[in-house]
């Protein structure tokens, strides 16, 4: 699921890796690795975390790979300044709409650079995560974790995993276009970003040390969330490195939640979950 800057230096001439930078646009047009192509993942809110929303999340991630021709032989490496929360999100709705292979380029253009990959500044297409009307074709919904599948996750065995910042855990700091402070209740915690060093991933064993310290444990269901769904990717990966292969991302987040004056929230310190 991850690719170093020497492997992809090595592997790229061959033709069949396609690097997708998930930075703004602007900085792709500025400079980018050779060929890549810009695709915006991280604007994207899901409208509604039903089997609606679910739906039409997953058919607008398709439309806009196959838009860009990925998923036609060609695999995408999708990079950003350093690995953080853009390029595993990229990589979990290439995954969500159906399809296999996609990499992360493990500390992204950065770690590019470091090694004297070149840089030129963009020539190729750019487009967006959108919603879609259309049914979706093979996508993978064990990948995606609804509001009432986070809401009834004690009776499927599963257990809520928080990774936004402990401000966001605990209620002292509120994004301002969610409604409400605090966290989905019972949730376990640790930061998305206590995975990643100097812009790369931890190794496994460090990984798994962070979510022992969670309370958390690989033979159960992880649903990941955050504010609106992309630090919850870093972290399902960070997981999978760790050998946690059951875990799936409530994509609407704390945003859709706190909106939903219907549903239950805490604030203040971890309670034991």
């Amino acid at each position: 699921m991850i690719i170093t800057a020497e492997e992809l230096l090595k592997a790229l001439p061959q033709g069949q890796l396609i690097p997708v930078d998930v930075r703004p646009e602007a900085a792709w047009r500025e400079k980018t690795l050779p060929g890549a192509i810009n695709l915006n993942v991280y604007d994207y809110f899901i409208p509604q975390s039903d089997e609606t929303g679910i739906r039409g999340m997953a058919a607008g991630a398709r439309e806009a790979f196959e838009r860009l021709g990925i998923g036609q032989g060609r695999v995408p490496v999708f990079f950003e300044e350093q690995t953080g929360m853009i390029s595993p999100r990229g990589l979990w709705f290439h995954e969500l709409a159906g399809f296999d292979g996609g990499l992360v380029l493990d500390g992204g253009i950065q770690a590019w650079e470091a090694i004297g990959g070149e840089v030129a500044p963009a020539t190729g297409a750019t487009d967006a995560i959108r919603q879609s009307d259309t049914p979706p074709n093979g996508f993978r919904r064990e990948l995606v974790a609804s509001t009432n599948e986070v809401l009834g996750h004690s009776d499927r065995n599963a257990v809520i995993f928080d990774v936004r910042r402990r401000s966001e855990f605990e209620g002292t700091f509120l994004h301002p276009c969610c409604a409400r402070p605090g966290r989905i209740p019972h949730s376990h915690f640790a930061f998305y970003e206590d995975m990643l060093r100097d812009g790369k991933y931890r190794p496994a064993s460090e990984i798994r040390e962070i979510t022992k310290a969670a309370g958390l444990a690989p033979d159960r269901q992880i649903i990941t969330y955050c504010h609106r769904g992309a630090r919850a990717a870093t972290a399902l990966y960070g997981l999978r490195l760790a050998g946690f292969d059951k875990v799936k991302i409530y994509t609407g987040s704390w945003h859709e939640w706190a909106g939903n004056t219907a549903l239950p929230i805490v604030i203040g310190p971890a309670e034991e979950v």
